[in-house]
């Protein structure tokens, strides 16, 4: 009898833990639902995605350059995707992309600095100091560094290299300047290399002359523009063909 007793009891507790182990499994499973549905809920769906580090590329050209929809899963971005593509873009040189929770997408870019724009038989294009065509347009709807004229260019497309030296000297000018002074110039013109001339927003002319002593000229540059800026000076002209600037007032 005690035996049949043992065995009956034997029996209950492999039904309890049975039990037991269902109401687990079943419980498991209600919530991996449940996490599957939130993680798919809207709650997860970015509501901003943000650019920084972008000064010459907007943030609307990362957006369509990464392919990113207006809402995204931040369980479903494959970020290492949204950097694939945003590096095959030669405007840009780095690219980090990043989840920020809960609902953010963080893209931090390092851009390769445009130096000048040229006219070319399909627009203009932008390129770097080294002369890469970093990208090409129709139109100029705004300027961000300065226009060379005085020349135009052939077929370039993006990617390609500028191989005239007049234009390799300017560019290597341009690069040598620092930021400020960049920023103020609007144009050099090349149409007469040997008489190369560049003007600021506030219509200065720089005569630049020939394409050398460019260090020295940038240099001057630098030095001349911050102080007609810091001590608010009227200037129609700066020849720098010689070793000793010349500064015409108005």
């Amino acid at each position: 009898m005690r035996a049949a007793e043992r065995l009956q009891s034997a029996r209950q507790e492999r039904r309890l833990l049975s039990t037991h182990f269902l109401v687990l499994m079943v419980l498991a499973l209600v919530i991996l639902i449940a996490v599957y549905v939130f993680i798919n809920s809207s709650f997860f769906a970015v509501g901003s995605v943000v650019v920084q580090g972008n000064k010459y590329i907007t943030a609307e050209d990362v957006y369509r350059i990464a392919e990113i929809p207006e809402r995204v899963n931040i369980f479903r971005l494959d970020t290492g995707e949204i950097q694939r593509r945003l590096l095959q873009d030669l405007r840009i040189a780095q690219v980090t992309v990043k989840r920020k929770f809960p609902a953010t997408i963080l893209i931090q870019v390092k851009e390769r600095q445009p130096i000048a724009y040229l006219a070319s038989s399909y627009g203009f294009i932008e390129v770097d100091k080294q002369g890469v065509v970093l990208a090409a347009f129709k139109n100029l709807k705004q300027m961000n560094v300065p226009v060379i004229t005085g020349t135009r260019l052939g077929d370039v497309y993006v990617g390609d290299t500028v191989d005239s030296d007049l234009i390799k000297k300017v560019l290597q000018y341009l690069s040598l300047l620092d930021e400020p002074s960049l920023n103020q110039l609007s144009e050099v013109n090349v149409k007469v290399p040997q008489e190369v001339v560049a003007y600021t927003l506030n219509s200065v002319c720089i005569r630049l002359g020939g394409s050398d002593r460019l260090a020295e000229k940038a240099k001057l540059t630098n030095d001349i523009l911050r102080e007609i800026n810091e001590k608010k000076m009227a200037v129609e002209y700066i020849d720098l063909n010689y070793a000793s600037p010349f500064i015409k007032f108005k």
